[in-house]
Protein backbone atom coordinates (compact mmCIF):
# COMPACT_ATOMS: atom_id res chain seq x y z
CA UNK A 1 0.00 0.00 0.00
CA UNK A 2 2.60 2.08 0.79
CA UNK A 3 4.19 1.77 -3.01
CA UNK A 4 0.44 2.68 -4.10
CA UNK A 5 0.59 5.94 -1.87
CA UNK A 6 4.38 7.00 -3.33
CA UNK A 7 2.85 6.70 -6.88
CA UNK A 8 -0.36 8.57 -6.20
CA UNK A 9 1.71 11.17 -4.88
CA UNK A 10 4.21 11.22 -7.75
CA UNK A 11 0.99 11.55 -10.13
CA UNK A 12 -0.16 14.47 -8.67
CA UNK A 13 3.60 16.27 -8.55
CA UNK A 14 3.06 15.56 -12.38
CA UNK A 15 -0.41 16.91 -12.78
CA UNK A 16 0.42 19.77 -10.99
CA UNK A 17 3.74 20.56 -13.41
CA UNK A 18 1.48 19.98 -16.18
CA UNK A 19 -1.20 22.34 -15.41
CA UNK A 20 1.04 24.89 -14.53
CA UNK A 21 2.86 24.79 -17.78
CA UNK A 22 -0.51 24.51 -19.66
CA UNK A 23 -1.35 27.95 -18.19
CA UNK A 24 1.74 29.27 -19.74
CA UNK A 25 1.21 28.05 -23.12
CA UNK A 26 -2.73 28.58 -23.24
CA UNK A 27 -1.79 32.94 -23.03
CA UNK A 28 -0.76 32.39 -26.60
CA UNK A 29 -2.13 29.14 -27.98
CA UNK A 30 -5.83 28.03 -28.03
CA UNK A 31 -7.29 25.39 -25.78
CA UNK A 32 -8.43 22.81 -28.27
CA UNK A 33 -4.44 23.36 -29.50
CA UNK A 34 -3.06 23.11 -26.16
CA UNK A 35 -5.08 20.09 -25.87
CA UNK A 36 -3.88 17.84 -29.03
CA UNK A 37 -0.07 19.01 -27.91
CA UNK A 38 -0.52 17.16 -24.40
CA UNK A 39 -2.17 14.30 -25.32
CA UNK A 40 0.27 13.68 -28.12
CA UNK A 41 3.06 14.09 -26.13
CA UNK A 42 1.77 11.83 -23.19
CA UNK A 43 1.20 9.13 -26.17
CA UNK A 44 4.93 9.34 -27.56
CA UNK A 45 6.42 9.38 -24.21
CA UNK A 46 3.72 6.42 -22.14
CA UNK A 47 3.09 4.33 -25.72
CA UNK A 48 6.51 4.27 -26.04
CA UNK A 49 7.64 2.92 -22.86
CA UNK A 50 4.51 0.74 -23.13
CA UNK A 51 4.86 -0.82 -26.87
CA UNK A 52 9.32 -1.30 -25.44
CA UNK A 53 8.38 -3.33 -22.23
CA UNK A 54 4.65 -4.74 -22.59
CA UNK A 55 4.69 -5.24 -26.55
CA UNK A 56 4.42 -9.16 -25.70
CA UNK A 57 0.91 -8.31 -24.26
CA UNK A 58 -1.15 -6.86 -26.69
CA UNK A 59 -1.89 -9.59 -28.81
CA UNK A 60 -3.05 -11.73 -26.00
CA UNK A 61 -5.83 -8.48 -24.91
CA UNK A 62 -8.84 -9.75 -24.50
CA UNK A 63 -12.13 -7.89 -26.51
CA UNK A 64 -13.28 -6.62 -22.81
CA UNK A 65 -9.79 -5.00 -22.11
CA UNK A 66 -9.78 -3.42 -25.43
CA UNK A 67 -13.68 -2.02 -24.88
CA UNK A 68 -13.06 -0.70 -21.40
CA UNK A 69 -9.09 0.76 -22.62
CA UNK A 70 -11.60 2.59 -25.66
CA UNK A 71 -14.42 3.66 -23.19
CA UNK A 72 -11.39 4.92 -20.90
CA UNK A 73 -9.39 6.77 -23.85
CA UNK A 74 -12.76 8.53 -25.50
CA UNK A 75 -13.22 9.64 -21.11
CA UNK A 76 -10.44 11.24 -20.24
CA UNK A 77 -8.77 12.69 -23.23
CA UNK A 78 -11.24 13.88 -26.15
CA UNK A 79 -14.09 14.92 -23.19
CA UNK A 80 -11.57 15.56 -19.68
CA UNK A 81 -8.64 17.37 -20.71
CA UNK A 82 -9.99 19.44 -23.33
CA UNK A 83 -12.59 20.72 -20.38
CA UNK A 84 -9.64 21.20 -18.13
CA UNK A 85 -7.31 22.80 -20.42
CA UNK A 86 -10.38 24.88 -21.27
CA UNK A 87 -11.15 26.07 -17.79
CA UNK A 88 -7.25 26.71 -16.83
CA UNK A 89 -7.15 28.83 -19.85
CA UNK A 90 -10.24 31.00 -18.64
CA UNK A 91 -9.55 31.33 -14.43
CA UNK A 92 -6.21 30.19 -14.28
CA UNK A 93 -4.53 27.06 -13.60
CA UNK A 94 -4.65 27.76 -9.62
CA UNK A 95 -8.45 28.26 -9.51
CA UNK A 96 -9.35 25.72 -11.75
CA UNK A 97 -7.17 22.77 -10.60
CA UNK A 98 -8.93 23.39 -7.05
CA UNK A 99 -12.12 23.10 -7.92
CA UNK A 100 -11.26 19.78 -9.69
CA UNK A 101 -11.00 18.99 -6.44
CA UNK A 102 -14.52 17.30 -6.18
CA UNK A 103 -12.66 14.54 -8.46
CA UNK A 104 -11.86 12.58 -5.20
CA UNK A 105 -15.89 12.49 -4.12
CA UNK A 106 -17.41 11.54 -6.91
CA UNK A 107 -14.54 8.94 -7.27
CA UNK A 108 -15.03 7.48 -3.73
CA UNK A 109 -18.72 7.49 -4.33
CA UNK A 110 -18.73 5.54 -7.30
CA UNK A 111 -16.22 3.24 -5.82
CA UNK A 112 -18.27 2.53 -2.84
CA UNK A 113 -21.46 1.97 -5.06
CA UNK A 114 -20.19 0.30 -8.28
CA UNK A 115 -17.01 -1.77 -6.63
CA UNK A 116 -18.25 -2.55 -3.69
CA UNK A 117 -15.38 -1.11 -2.00
CA UNK A 118 -14.83 -0.34 1.60
CA UNK A 119 -12.82 2.36 2.72
CA UNK A 120 -10.99 2.71 6.07
CA UNK A 121 -12.61 5.03 8.65
CA UNK A 122 -9.83 7.55 8.04
CA UNK A 123 -10.08 7.38 4.45
CA UNK A 124 -13.92 8.34 4.82
CA UNK A 125 -13.10 11.31 7.29
CA UNK A 126 -10.24 12.79 5.13
CA UNK A 127 -12.21 12.80 1.89
CA UNK A 128 -14.75 15.62 3.01
CA UNK A 129 -11.87 17.77 4.59
CA UNK A 130 -9.87 17.43 1.96
CA UNK A 131 -12.65 19.06 -0.36
CA UNK A 132 -13.78 21.26 1.90
CA UNK A 133 -10.31 22.99 2.24
CA UNK A 134 -9.87 22.77 -1.01
CA UNK A 135 -13.53 24.62 -1.81
CA UNK A 136 -12.18 27.41 0.84
CA UNK A 137 -9.01 28.39 -1.37
CA UNK A 138 -11.79 29.74 -3.93
CA UNK A 139 -14.36 31.20 -2.05
CA UNK A 140 -14.84 34.65 -3.67
CA UNK A 141 -13.06 37.36 -1.38
CA UNK A 142 -15.16 40.62 -0.12
CA UNK A 143 -13.66 43.74 -1.85
CA UNK A 144 -12.59 41.85 -4.97
CA UNK A 145 -13.64 44.36 -7.95
CA UNK A 146 -14.65 42.18 -11.39
CA UNK A 147 -16.61 42.63 -14.09
CA UNK A 148 -19.92 40.74 -15.22
CA UNK A 149 -18.09 39.68 -18.16
CA UNK A 150 -15.22 38.31 -16.10
CA UNK A 151 -17.71 36.93 -13.54
CA UNK A 152 -19.67 35.24 -15.60
CA UNK A 153 -16.09 33.56 -17.93
CA UNK A 154 -15.43 32.45 -14.27
CA UNK A 155 -18.39 30.73 -13.48
CA UNK A 156 -18.33 29.06 -17.21
CA UNK A 157 -14.64 28.25 -16.23
CA UNK A 158 -15.31 26.68 -12.91
CA UNK A 159 -18.19 24.44 -14.67
CA UNK A 160 -15.80 23.20 -16.75
CA UNK A 161 -13.64 22.11 -14.42
CA UNK A 162 -16.62 20.48 -12.21
CA UNK A 163 -17.49 18.56 -15.87
CA UNK A 164 -13.91 17.58 -16.41
CA UNK A 165 -13.33 16.26 -12.92
CA UNK A 166 -16.92 14.07 -13.24
CA UNK A 167 -15.19 12.67 -16.56
CA UNK A 168 -11.47 12.01 -14.87
CA UNK A 169 -13.31 10.43 -11.57
CA UNK A 170 -15.49 8.42 -13.45
CA UNK A 171 -12.19 7.05 -15.64
CA UNK A 172 -10.23 6.62 -11.89
CA UNK A 173 -13.28 3.92 -11.17
CA UNK A 174 -12.60 2.17 -14.72
CA UNK A 175 -9.02 2.36 -14.68
CA UNK A 176 -9.25 0.34 -10.67
CA UNK A 177 -11.53 -2.44 -12.59
CA UNK A 178 -9.51 -2.74 -15.55
CA UNK A 179 -5.88 -2.49 -13.59
CA UNK A 180 -6.48 -4.58 -11.09
CA UNK A 181 -6.72 -7.90 -12.51
CA UNK A 182 -7.28 -7.19 -16.40
CA UNK A 183 -4.98 -5.52 -18.00
CA UNK A 184 -1.23 -4.04 -16.93
CA UNK A 185 -0.94 -0.56 -15.72
CA UNK A 186 1.59 0.61 -18.53
CA UNK A 187 -0.07 -0.82 -21.31
CA UNK A 188 -3.50 0.43 -20.42
CA UNK A 189 -2.21 4.14 -19.91
CA UNK A 190 -0.28 3.83 -23.13
CA UNK A 191 -3.32 2.36 -24.94
CA UNK A 192 -6.18 5.10 -23.24
CA UNK A 193 -3.37 7.34 -24.76
CA UNK A 194 -3.15 6.42 -28.06
CA UNK A 195 -7.25 5.78 -28.39
CA UNK A 196 -7.54 9.51 -26.80
CA UNK A 197 -4.55 11.12 -29.25
CA UNK A 198 -6.65 9.22 -32.56
CA UNK A 199 -9.95 10.71 -31.75
CA UNK A 200 -8.63 14.55 -30.36
CA UNK A 201 -6.44 13.90 -33.79
CA UNK A 202 -9.29 13.58 -36.02
CA UNK A 203 -11.32 16.00 -34.31
CA UNK A 204 -9.08 18.88 -34.32
CA UNK A 205 -6.33 18.73 -37.27
CA UNK A 206 -7.81 20.80 -39.42
CA UNK A 207 -7.76 24.14 -36.55
CA UNK A 208 -4.62 22.63 -35.26
CA UNK A 209 -2.41 22.79 -38.80
CA UNK A 210 -4.82 25.72 -40.06
CA UNK A 211 -3.45 27.80 -36.31
CA UNK A 212 -0.11 26.06 -35.50
CA UNK A 213 2.08 27.74 -38.48
CA UNK A 214 1.18 31.23 -36.94
CA UNK A 215 1.76 30.50 -33.36
CA UNK A 216 4.99 31.13 -31.18
CA UNK A 217 7.00 27.85 -31.10
CA UNK A 218 8.50 28.22 -27.61
CA UNK A 219 4.75 28.33 -26.32
CA UNK A 220 3.78 25.76 -28.04
CA UNK A 221 7.28 23.47 -26.93
CA UNK A 222 5.83 24.28 -23.47
CA UNK A 223 2.60 22.91 -24.11
CA UNK A 224 4.37 19.72 -25.13
CA UNK A 225 6.39 19.50 -21.98
CA UNK A 226 3.01 19.79 -20.47
CA UNK A 227 1.80 16.61 -21.58
CA UNK A 228 5.16 14.41 -20.87
CA UNK A 229 4.07 15.91 -16.83
CA UNK A 230 1.16 14.73 -17.45
CA UNK A 231 1.60 11.67 -18.92
CA UNK A 232 4.14 10.15 -16.59
CA UNK A 233 1.29 11.54 -14.12
CA UNK A 234 -1.28 8.99 -15.90
CA UNK A 235 1.44 6.29 -15.86
CA UNK A 236 1.76 6.41 -11.88
CA UNK A 237 -1.87 7.01 -11.12
CA UNK A 238 -2.30 3.51 -13.13
CA UNK A 239 0.50 2.28 -10.99
CA UNK A 240 -1.38 3.14 -7.70
CA UNK A 241 -4.91 2.20 -8.47
CA UNK A 242 -3.14 -1.54 -9.57
CA UNK A 243 -2.02 -1.15 -6.20
CA UNK A 244 -4.64 0.53 -3.66
CA UNK A 245 -8.35 0.62 -4.03
CA UNK A 246 -9.73 4.65 -5.79
CA UNK A 247 -11.13 5.40 -2.48
CA UNK A 248 -7.41 5.70 -1.22
CA UNK A 249 -5.87 6.54 -4.39
CA UNK A 250 -7.78 9.36 -5.56
CA UNK A 251 -7.73 11.35 -2.37
CA UNK A 252 -4.10 11.23 -2.21
CA UNK A 253 -3.64 12.82 -5.55
CA UNK A 254 -5.90 15.39 -4.54
CA UNK A 255 -3.41 17.14 -3.25
CA UNK A 256 -2.68 18.53 -6.87
CA UNK A 257 -4.36 21.66 -6.18
CA UNK A 258 -1.95 22.40 -3.44
CA UNK A 259 0.84 21.70 -5.69
CA UNK A 260 0.08 23.58 -8.16
CA UNK A 261 -0.85 26.53 -5.60
CA UNK A 262 2.87 26.64 -4.88
CA UNK A 263 4.37 26.13 -8.34
CA UNK A 264 1.71 28.67 -9.15
CA UNK A 265 2.93 31.10 -6.49
CA UNK A 266 6.34 30.50 -7.94
CA UNK A 267 6.18 30.80 -11.46
CA UNK A 268 3.36 32.48 -12.23
CA UNK A 269 3.14 35.08 -9.53
CA UNK A 270 -0.73 35.48 -10.18
CA UNK A 271 -1.56 34.24 -7.34
CA UNK A 272 -4.43 36.22 -4.53
CA UNK A 273 -2.08 37.82 -1.43
CA UNK A 274 -2.19 35.04 1.30
CA UNK A 275 -5.34 35.48 3.16
CA UNK A 276 -6.86 33.11 6.05
CA UNK A 277 -9.14 31.46 3.78
CA UNK A 278 -6.20 30.40 1.61
CA UNK A 279 -4.27 28.94 4.84
CA UNK A 280 -7.26 27.70 6.19
CA UNK A 281 -7.78 25.67 2.64
CA UNK A 282 -4.23 24.35 2.50
CA UNK A 283 -4.26 23.39 6.06
CA UNK A 284 -7.44 21.13 6.10
CA UNK A 285 -7.02 19.46 2.64
CA UNK A 286 -3.43 18.92 3.94
CA UNK A 287 -4.85 17.50 7.09
CA UNK A 288 -7.22 15.46 5.22
CA UNK A 289 -4.08 13.97 2.99
CA UNK A 290 -3.04 12.87 6.23
CA UNK A 291 -6.11 10.79 7.39
CA UNK A 292 -6.02 8.87 4.05
CA UNK A 293 -2.54 8.26 3.81
CA UNK A 294 -2.53 6.91 8.05
CA UNK A 295 -5.87 4.74 7.03
CA UNK A 296 -4.37 3.82 3.90
CA UNK A 297 -1.18 1.98 5.18
CA UNK A 298 -1.85 1.33 8.77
Amino acid sequence: MAVAVAFAFLAACGFASGNVLVRVGTQKVPPPTAALLTVLSSVALVAGLALALRLDEIGSLSLEAMGWILVMGIMAYPMARVLLVTAISMVGAARAVTMSGVQPVIAFALGVILLGERPDLLVTLGTPVIVAGLFLVVVPRTGSNVGGQVVNVRRLGYVLALFGAATFASRDVISRHVVSGIVDPLLTAGLALAVGAVILTALLHRQVVSSIQTLPGKYLLICALAGLFQGLAVASLFQALSRAPVTVVSPIYACTPLITLVLARIFLRRLEVIDWLLVAGTGLSVGGVILVIFGATR
